[in-house]
Order: C-alpha cells, then sequence, then structure tokens
C-alpha cells in the first residue's frame, strides 16, 4: 500500500498519534496535494467508516490514483470484513488495480490466516509472482516451517518456485539471518538456483540494515553460495548507487555469475 506524502490540511496532534487528516482541511490543499490529502483521509477512515473512505476516494480525481485509493481502502478492510473488501475489488476496472487489490488482501491477511493470503495470490493477476514471494516471504517470519514446506512443494512456474526461496532468505534475513541461514541450507540442491536465491534474498536484506555486516556473513557463511550472497548485497546497493553496485560485483568469483551482476547493475 502507498501511503502518500503528509499535505496541507493534516492536522497537527499529540505526540505519538498519527497525524488526523480532515475534510476541510483537504478541500483547501492545493493542486495534487488535495487529492493526496483525501486519499490520508480515506486510509483514516477505512477500519471505522468504510463508506466514509469510499468518499474520501471519490474526491481523488485522477483515475489511477482514485483506484490506487479504492484499492487501498479495501486492503485495510479485509482483516475487518473479508467478503466486503473482496467485493470492493471486483469494483475496480484496471486490471493493474484490480490485481493490486487482490495482491493487497493477501498481505492483510498474512498473519491472521495464512492459507487465505496464500489462496489470494492465485487470484492477483499480474502480480502473482510477486505475491507468492512477498507472502509466503512474511510467513516465514511468523512461521519459518510452515513457508519453508510451501516452498518445497514447487507448485509454481520454476521463475515463482526460484521466488518462493528468495522471499524465504529474504524476509527471515530481516529479522533473524541465522534463522535464514538455517533456512536456505535446507533449500534442494536438485535445483542450484534454489539455494542460489535463499543466500541472494538473505544478502539483499542484511545489506538493508548494514552493507559491512552482509559482506562479513556472506564471505564467512556463504559456503558454496557466497556469489549469490554478494550479488544480493549489489542488489540492494543498486537502489541508491549503481556505482557501488557494480563495484560490488567484482567480488564475484564465478565469471558466469560475476557478468550476470554486471548486467544487472549497469540496468
Amino acid at each position: 500500500m502507498a501511503v502518500p506524502p503528509k499535505p496541507e490540511g493534516v492536522d497537527a496532534v499529540g505526540e505519538g498519534e498519527a497525524p488526523a487528516c480532515t475534510e476541510e482541511g483537504c478541500r483547501r490543499s492545493p493542486g495534487p496535494l488535495r487529492e493526496a490529502c483525501f486519499h490520508t483521509l480515506a486510509l483514516q477512515r477505512a477500519e471505522r467508516d468504510p463508506e466514509g473512505a469510499l468518499l474520501a476516494c471519490a474526491e481523488v480525481k485522477t483515475d489511477a490514483l482514485h483506484w490506487e485509493c479504492v484499492a487501498d481502502v479495501a486492503e485495510l478492510r479485509s482483516p475487518l470484513d473479508r467478503p466486503g473488501a473482496e467485493a470492493l475489488c471486483e469494483t475496480i476496472p484496471p486490471k493493474k488495480w484490480h490485481d493490486q487489490c487482490i495482491f493487497g488482501l493477501a498481505m492483510a491477511n498474512v498473519r491472521g490466516d495464512p492459507p487465505y493470503a496464500r489462496a489470494q495470490c492465485e487470484r492477483a493477476g499480474m502480480w502473482r509472482d510477486f505475491c507468492r514471494h512477498d507472502v509466503n516471504g512474511e510467513i516465514a517470519q511468523v512461521d519459518p516451517e510452515s513457508a519453508l514446506a510451501f516452498c518445497l512443494l514447487e507448485s509454481g512456474t520454476p521463475l515463482q518456485n526460484r521466488g518462493c526461496f528468495h522471499g524465504l532468505g529474504k524476509y527471515l534475513g530481516r529479522t533473524d539471518p541465522d534463522l535464514a541461514l538455517a533456512i536456505c541450507a535446507r533449500a534442494p540442491t536438485h535445483e542450484p538456483l534454489y539455494p542460489q536465491n535463499c543466500l541472494h534474498g538473505l544478502g539483499w536484506a542484511v545489506a538493508e540494515t548494514s552493507q559491512d555486516a552482509a559482506l562479513t556473513l556472506c564471505a564467512k557463511r556463504g559456503g558454496a553460495y557466497a556469489d549469490s550472497c554478494l550479488m544480493g548485497v549489489s542488489a540492494n546497493a543498486k537502489r541508491f548507487d549503481a556505482a557501488e553496485a557494480l563495484r560490488l560485483c567484482g567480488g564475484v568469483v564465478s565469471e558466469a555469475l560475476r557478468e550476470k551482476c554486471e548486467r544487472f547493475a549497469r540496468r
């Protein structure tokens, strides 16, 4: 769910409280900030006043932003009113935002109902691969054995199956790198891309907090998949500094993987 910037019309509140938008304040907001304010107002209202939330979305006149607003309301409503949230997604005509809405339902139910969350990914259309990666990764943070078992089913396409193991490494790596390493060690080696992707995700995840820690982990504990781990560190760096990402690729030992790393860094 994309959270819009704090616009004019957001009232000051006490310390520790979320900023509060008002309808009056949103109407006073100039230009595009007006739509951002109404989007924020819709998010505020979603859990307690779904009709009011949709009225706020109706004030977001830009077509794509309007449907994004409706999708966000459905995501917030889903844990409280699953049928209503599902029905709301079906009111969205553009495929991109309809499928994004289903993706949101999956993410909203990861902790409350993992089987339902996974089932929604199968309906997420153009976002199906991303949904399977992210939802099972989120599940791994609370039930790593269940998440690993799901990947071991190899129930998707080859790309989806590789992505499943990448999600394990990435999401677990954010909360417990040691456990992530242990889980990655159980990735089947009949398809080498499974453990490679798991270690890639782990390297990326640890680098989000500390690149130095990630480099140490890859070098000392990455074992046969140290190159993949380092490629994950490089992929994270690319988000901020393409030159640094390319520099990191220089440490990849395998020539084939180093070239792959460099192609991605230059892309």
